[in-house]
């Protein structure tokens, strides 16, 4: 039997991988020594990295062990954007496109109620 973790270990995973790097990359996973944006942080939650991470990339673990990052549709929770994604690239577009720090994206994969969850989608009719 697999075993699969929700939003909120997910939040534990990125608030770990930021107390390893510091600052918050935007646009990439990670910069250098110190800078790792929401995903990078969840990925070093689960591994130990190198201390220069450039050019590293998660790789399919983070999805398989986290299943709801591309199985679950989340509306954008920041004010006035109606974008509905994947909870992956809703957390992308948190960190690169509203700036959120990565503990303001834990704080709401944490909160049931401000997460924005849909219904999971139905493959299309044949």
């Amino acid at each position: 039997m697999s075993e699969h973790h929700g939003e909120k270990e997910l939040a534990a995973f990125i608030r770990a991988g930021a107390a390893r790097r510091h600052d918050q990359a935007f646009g990439d996973y990670f910069r250098g020594r110190n800078a790792s944006c929401a995903l990078g942080a969840a990925y070093e939650g689960m591994y130990r990295l190198p201390d220069n991470a450039d050019g590293t990339r998660p790789t399919k673990d983070l999805d398989w062990f986290f299943d709801c990052l591309e199985g679950t549709i989340r509306r954008c929770p920041a004010e006035g954007c109606r974008k509905r994604l994947t909870l992956a690239s809703i957390l992308v577009h948190l960190n690169d496109d509203h700036r959120w720090t990565r503990e303001q994206i834990a704080a709401w994969l944490e909160d049931e109620k401000a997460n924005g969850r849909l219904p999971p989608r139905t493959p299309p009719a044949p």
